[in-house]
């Protein structure tokens, strides 16, 4: 049955969830603590109004007025008249020549107090400008000063940006996985059902007539894609040699098609190319460490995200290409960049914090597969310069948007001429990059192991690591105590800390099974792993200070807290957090961790995929 998501229930699930990218509180009061008063109007009327701006020239999103930074709802104690000129500040306090959407506006009774609440659109006719000449743009958790030609060139492109917002009438919720949405919504929405999650993530609108979806709502969830898509699809190429040919020169050894929706598109296409990537790899193969190569996943699965995420979808006869040459991976999307990003910027990393699919890029930043908005090339480009390989290259057509991995060796002749001494043991790509580390003696760590394979899952270092301790090549310098022990009196995750060592030479190894206790133990620390997501973070607040902040409770493993693309030496508000609970629930864990405060904020915590 349709069920319409209350009010209430927005307001309860925004303070919970807390502000991002489509989601502003603002305070109606101001003074020290225990003895605040009433903002005056004006002041409040200017923060609605650059806040609406900034929403409509971005994405959309919905503003809570009465609701503290931290998601304390203090409410409104204005009178009648004063409310109306409330509810009236996205006109009043907007350029008349830059008229915002009509946004939907309500008063709502929560927790005793008054919140007034919009939500407004994404906006396609102008570029919107506040009363006093500014062009605002929701960035993440923030409102930021942008030109007004940038979004200018944007409306141009109001086909293609707009078509995951469209409404298809002809579709109803039989149309959709229900059971794949309500574990959506599991996850981001705490048990809201799946057709109040699919209203709350703006992927549907509840009518007179009943519930309406979005075309991105059947991109994410369809049971079958290719009835409302059908070039919602990856076709994977992989070629012998450096260029395709026809004719009796063909060379496409293999032509993949996986066909999905969207969310599993993501999951089901990257086993493919990494399976694909691994036997091109095997056939090219000469048996000399000299002549591996290596893409680091998580360069390769970055790239293909971003292409499913910022594709052109109003182009349907086409899907997403990846065609793996001998020497390197090419990735296209149909559609071209986006007029407002310069693909100069790209290139140069400053970020491109706009989608094509706002609404797919949402619903896949808020289960974990996109990790902060304009990231993605960014950290494509520092996985291959981490791993020593080529940068990789960009172009855009008039139709395509094309990226390109390279193949480079990982090492200078040195490396390669001391990983030489290994060759009897018939090492892996993996574990030849591992012995790496380890060159004239250096102590590494699980985190060094991590950042240069650039691998995304913790299973896999034991995987690669647990044959060379077996072999002897590796010894392990610290035991699990002492790196806690280590973690703690630093302040630096655990897995930072330096526990691996190479012997030097491969002729003085010795077999080394790893005790049965320590096995288990680093079994047991990838079976207790839990990732968090933990906003409302100071944006001076270091990895350092997250450290000493959760270490009471638990073992930090890891924490990667992105920067400022603005202010590389802040961050942006939010950090993706490993841990290992020392003692009691995940339950008992994250409401533990609720209640702390770091930098004078409240966190805000929740577990993450």
């Amino acid at each position: 049955m349709d069920q319409p998501l209350l009010l209430l229930e927005r307001v309860e699930l925004a303070t919970r969830i807390g502000e991002s990218h489509y989601r502003a509180f603002k305070s109606a009061l101001e003074g020290p603590p225990g003895a605040k008063k009433r903002r005056p109007v004006r002041d409040i009327c200017a923060d609605i109004a650059k806040t609406l701006v900034a929403f409509a020239n971005a994405d959309g999103g919905e503003l809570f007025v009465g609701i503290e930074d931290d998601g304390q709802v203090t409410g409104l104690a204005h009178d009648a008249v004063e409310l109306e000129s409330l509810k009236l500040a996205y006109r009043t306090h907007v350029h008349a020549d830059t008229p915002l959407p009509q946004p939907t506006i309500s008063l709502v009774q929560a927790q005793e107090k008054q919140v007034l609440y919009f939500s407004i659109a994404k906006g396609n006719e102008f570029a919107y400008l506040t009363s006093d000449g500014k062009c605002l743009k929701r960035l993440d958790l923030e409102s930021i000063p942008v030109g007004a030609e940038k979004i200018q060139a944007e409306r141009l492109e109001l086909a293609s940006r707009t078509w995951d917002r469209a409404v298809e009438g002809s579709a109803t919720l039989d149309d959709l996985d229900l059971t794949q949405v309500q574990q959506v919504s599991n996850q981001i929405a705490y048990g809201v059902t799946a057709e109040k999650c699919l209203q709350h993530l703006g992927l549907a609108e509840f009518t007179p007539t009943g519930l309406k979806l979005k075309a991105a709502a059947l991109l994410l969830f369809a049971k079958d894609v290719r009835k409302f898509h059908p070039g919602c699809f990856v076709r994977i190429f992989t070629i012998s040699g450096k260029d395709r040919r026809s004719g009796e020169a063909f060379n496409v050894v293999k032509d993949d098609i996986v066909a999905d929706n969207v969310v599993k598109l993501v999951e089901t296409a990257w086993e493919r190319l990494s399976y694909a990537l691994t036997m091109h790899t095997s056939l090219t193969d000469k048996a000399k460490f000299q002549q591996s190569y290596l893409y680091p996943q998580i360069a390769c699965r970055e790239t293909l995200i971003n292409a499913i995420v910022h594709r052109n979808y109003a182009i349907q006869g086409r899907g997403i290409e990846i065609s793996i040459f001998s020497d390197r991976l090419e990735i296209l999307s149909p559609g071209r960049v986006l007029s407002t990003i310069s693909l100069d910027d790209i290139r140069k990393l400053k970020g491109a914090h706009e989608s094509r699919n706002p609404l797919i890029a949402r619903v896949l930043r808020e289960i974990g597969y996109v990790r902060e908005m304009g990231e993605g090339i960014r950290r494509i480009f520092d996985v291959m310069r981490s791993n020593a390989l080529a940068e990789p290259d960009l172009q855009s057509s008039n139709d395509d948007f094309v990226v390109t991995l390279y193949h480079r060796s990982l090492y200078d002749p040195r490396v390669k001429l001391w990983l030489s001494l290994f060759d009897e043991f018939k090492l892996s790509e993996n574990q030849a990059a591992v012995l790496a580390l380890g060159f004239e003696g250096r102590e590494f760590s699980t985190q060094d192991i991590i950042d240069r394979l650039g691998i995304v899952d913790t299973d896999q270092v034991r995987e690669i690591l647990t044959p060379l301790r077996n072999l002897g090549l590796v010894i392990r310098t610290k035991n699990d105590a002492k790196a806690i022990s280590i973690s703690k009196a630093r302040k630096i995750p655990k897995r930072a800390v330096p526990m691996f060592k190479v012997v030097g030479n491969p002729t003085e190894a010795k077999s080394e099974p790893q005790p049965t206790g320590e096995a288990s133990a680093a079994a047991a620390e990838t079976a207790n792993e839990t990732k968090l997501f933990i906003s409302n973070i100071n944006y001076d607040t270091t990895t350092e200070d997250i450290v000493s902040a959760l270490e009471v409770h638990c073992t930090v493993l890891s924490v990667t807290l992105p920067p400022d693309s603005k202010t590389p030496t802040r961050n942006r508000g939010f950090a993706h957090v490993a841990v290992q609970p020392t003692s009691g629930t995940l339950d008992e864990l994250i409401a533990n961790l609720q209640n702390l405060k770091l930098g004078g904020r409240l966190l805000s915590v929740r577990q993450s995929r």
